[in-house]
């Protein structure tokens, strides 16, 4: 608590020292209430551009700029040749303007102020010669990856696997970003990350959100934002920060979308068609899209056992060969109307089912001290599982006079509903009796809700205030039916030892503010999140019902320096909060088979995080380079911890440690070498330590991990794209041992045909079939070797269509440019 007193007091201290350091001596009062009152001075800069002949010129580009070049804003003439630029502060300027393809010429400096509001350049005559366009096209490489106060951006648009691939095969491109051959996504070396659709909590990253991502079309992503210290805004959920998935959305007039098609390997394919169309007041947009994906899945996991009392030594060998065809169907539609250019309605509504059957085979065999055979047996399963989950959103958004200043509401609504229901036969060899089955039946309901309210209000000097309350309120009903077969009636019977039902309701009242301001070349975020937690865990088999209910207040901090256009630094804190979901929480064993068993913990405590980061960025042309040191503070840390519970059972559970750090150092880099080949690369480099006393491991344990990505894409001649993409993650420590390594590499083909209408697409997933995951659990009583792979190389071949055309701009319609982030 001292700490967090301590960290909250420096967040404050620091803003209230760029507030004095901007703020008048008392002796100067008068004359600073001078100049506040001509600083709020908006001027108007107008003119007219002509040639030669006196005649008005159209597609001039005219930008004012501050005497020390800094660029205050940009516009382009009419088809009359003239311009204006509005809302311009008191102060010293000068106009470069110049035609396409023409040098800049610059007016003398003149100076806005309260005797002089308005500058107008009636006659600002463009020297030589002249293009006269029909047509005035701009057109600018995208960034790959954009740096703002509180988040990296990264464009994914160009990315190969965005045609035929998944979210998980574009999050796997994404620095500090890993995905496991499961889906799971961590972030900088922690698994516990919160991702969101478009900003937003959503039901599809809810529980199952790596089946998800390993099934959400790629082609529907239009960026990938990463946040690994949120300012107050956002949710204080993740260890690591949030992956926020911005979804395509056209807002373009009249009619266009896109259709697109692939197949691949063992009976593997896709599509998907999304559409938009906007006209006058209405904008809707809709999306739909099948994917068949097939899995197979091989394992071997090996554990050598101590007794405690007798120091014998057991061991027990199992082999798994599983194969499933997940199929999933995601639907997206909503509509946008705007009754006046102050208000705006909008509904949106997402549908997602996920089917398949899972059949798996467990080869066990245990020995003893002197290496005989006590047991072998084989388990099969059956698994029928479904999945689906409806989720919508309204929400109302007016924006006021003054530009910047809008109150938006938001209602969402979810409901997800799983079933999985195994069936298992056991066929013994050793010892040998008849054969066994039993049914393993999950049936997990969720309901979820939230109401949100955000406020935003430009102030003076280019200031901005954000409020906003959001309520969110969730509840998962679990119900787990175990049955075994009776032999002699041939029926299944309800087995009341591990039949269990556990209901969690939790809700959370959040409040935040944040202020934003420059002084100068400083950019400030501070920001404070206070919240109110309720949380109730309801035992139905025992009538017991444990109370989870807490407060915290989150601070964040963010400040960026801008030496010059080429070089910005950064320095930003955050406290944030890992709170136990309903399974971690649940105590009921999950009986996965007879020799694993898996709870939770009701009385888990949150896990807290304080995050700091130190970040330098680089921009020159193509050219962008990135570094940031951070450092994580954990205290109350989640993590799994497998006991033996005798005759070879293993039963892992949830639990808190007493602390861990992490420190380390993320480096990327983004090229062009030349106009045919664009390079990018990335690392992750960080110490980690863990304190794990509390859990009767003496002293601490700690190690170095890193992780790299590169990639590569060459412009090749007709229209080709020729990418590639290489990963490595090296060994990372656990509190019982450690992950081994990890290299995979993807391949990626793409030509544009049709006027770049249509593409062809083919792309190749784990080129060295190299992808694998290797876990050890290494205690003085229970050593384990987990290894698993997949059928990693994957080979789609794909197409794509863009359809219809927005309308053609009139000539005289002015340039819109998009710099939201």
């Amino acid at each position: 608590m001292l700490n967090f007193v301590t960290r909250l007091t420096l967040c404050f201290c620091l803003c209230l020292v760029f507030l004095r350091a901007e703020s008048p001596d008392e002796d100067d009062a008068h004359e600073a209430g001078r100049a506040g009152r001509a600083a709020k001075i908006e001027g108007v800069v107008t003119g007219t551009a002509i040639d030669q002949a006196n005649q008005p010129v159209e597609f001039v580009a005219v930008t004012l700029k501050k005497p020390d070049g800094a660029v205050v804003q940009s516009v382009v003439t009419d088809s009359h040749g003239r311009f204006m630029v509005e809302k311009v502060p008191a102060g010293e300027y000068t106009l470069a303007y110049a035609p396409v393809g023409a040098d800049n010429q610059i007016t003398p400096p003149f100076r806005l102020d309260a005797q002089h509001p308005q500058r107008d350049f009636n006659q600002l005559k463009v020297s030589g010669d002249v293009l006269k366009l029909e047509k005035f096209e701009v057109r600018e490489k995208q960034q790959a990856q954009m740096n703002a106060i509180d988040r990296k951006v990264y464009n994914v648009g160009k990315e190969i696997q965005s045609t035929s691939g998944s979210a998980s095969d574009l999050l796997q491109n994404v620095p500090s970003v890993q995905v496991d051959i499961d889906g799971n996504v961590s972030l900088r070396g922690s698994d516990n990350v919160l991702i969101l659709i478009n900003g937003r909590s959503s039901t599809l990253m809810g529980r199952s959100r790596a089946e998800i991502l390993q099934q959400l079309p790629a082609d529907e992503i239009e960026k990938i934002e990463v946040i690994t210290n949120p300012s107050a805004k956002y949710k204080p959920d993740g260890t690591a920060g949030i992956i926020n998935i911005a979804l395509k959305r056209k807002h373009t007039g009249g009619f266009s979308g896109t259709v697109n098609v692939s197949a691949g390997i063992d009976d593997r394919y896709s599509g998907g068609v999304s559409a938009n169309y906007h006209q006058g007041p209405y904008n809707v947009f809709g999306s739909a899209s099948l994917r068949q994906d097939d899995r197979l899945r091989q394992a071997r996991d090996v554990r050598t056992i101590v007794d405690p009392v007798t120091g014998t030594v057991t061991q027990a060998d199992k082999k798994t060969s599983e194969h499933s065809r997940p199929l999933t169907r995601l639907v997206r539609a909503g509509i946008d109307y705007a009754p006046d250019e102050h208000n705006q309605l909008g509904f949106t509504g997402n549908f997602n089912r996920r089917t398949f059957d899972r059949r798996a085979t467990d080869q066990n065999i245990s020995t003893n001290a002197s290496g005989a055979i006590t047991s072998d047996y084989d388990r099969l399963r059956f698994d029928p599982e479904y999945e689906q989950s409806l989720e919508f959103a309204g929400n109302w958004q007016h924006t006021f006079a003054e530009e910047g200043h809008e109150l938006n509401l938001e209602l969402r609504s979810s409901a997800t509903d799983e079933l999985e229901p195994n069936h298992y036969t056991n066929r013994y060899r050793t010892p040998a009796q008849p054969d066994s089955a039993d049914n393993k039946i999950f049936r997990n309901t969720e309901h979820s809700s939230e109401a949100i309210v955000e406020y935003v209000r430009p102030l003076d000097d280019g200031a901005k205030f954000e409020a906003g309350y959001t309520r969110s309120a969730d509840r998962l009903d679990a119900d787990f039916l175990s049955q075994d077969l009776d032999l002699a009636s041939g029926l299944f019977v309800t087995n009341a030892g591990q039949t269990n039902r556990f209901i969690f309701d939790g809700t959370i009242h959040a409040f935040y503010g944040t202020y934003a301001r420059t002084f100068g070349r400083l950019g400030v975020l501070a920001g404070l999140r206070p919240e109110l937690t309720y949380g109730k865990s309801r035992l139905v088999n025992t009538g017991a019902i444990i109370r989870n209910d807490y407060a915290r207040v989150y601070p964040s901090l963010h400040l960026s320096y801008k030496l010059t256009d080429r070089h910005e630094f950064q320095l930003n804190y955050s406290h944030r909060v890992h709170r136990p979901e309903s399974e971690d929480l649940n105590p009921f064993p999950e009986f996965i088979d007879p020799f694993n068993l898996r709870s939770g913990n009701p009385r888990l405590k949150p896990e807290d995080i304080h995050s700091i980061e130190a970040g330098y960025s680089f921009r020159q042309g193509a050219t962008t380079l990135t570094s940031t040191l951070y450092h994580r503070y954990t205290y109350n840390a989640f993590t799994s911890i497998t006991t033996d519970l005798g005759d070879a059972v293993l039963l892992t559970t949830r639990t808190n440690l007493g602390v861990s750090r992490a420190t380390g150092l993320e480096l990327t880099a983004n090229t062009d070498v030349g106009k045919l080949l664009t390079l990018n690369f990335s690392s992750n480099t960080f110490f980690n330590t863990i304190d794990a006393s509390n859990l009767g491991f003496s002293g601490t344990q700690s190690d170095v991990s890193w992780l790299a990505k590169t990639g590569a894409t060459l412009h090749l001649p007709q229209n080709l794209l020729l990418q590639f993409n290489a990963n490595y993650v090296s060994t990372r420590l656990t509190p019982q041992g450690s992950r081994g390594p990890s290299f995979y590499a993807n391949l990626g083909l793409r030509r544009d045909i049709w006027n770049k209408k249509a593409a062809v697409v083919l792309t190749v997933s784990d080129v060295f079939n190299s992808l694998k995951e290797t876990t050890v659990i290494d205690t003085p009583l229970l050593r384990e070797n987990i290894d698993r792979r997949r059928s990693s190389r994957i080979v789609y071949l794909g197409f794509l269509y863009n359809f219809g055309s927005p309308p053609k701009k009139s000539k005289d319609d002015p340039l819109k440019f998009d710099n939201s982030l």
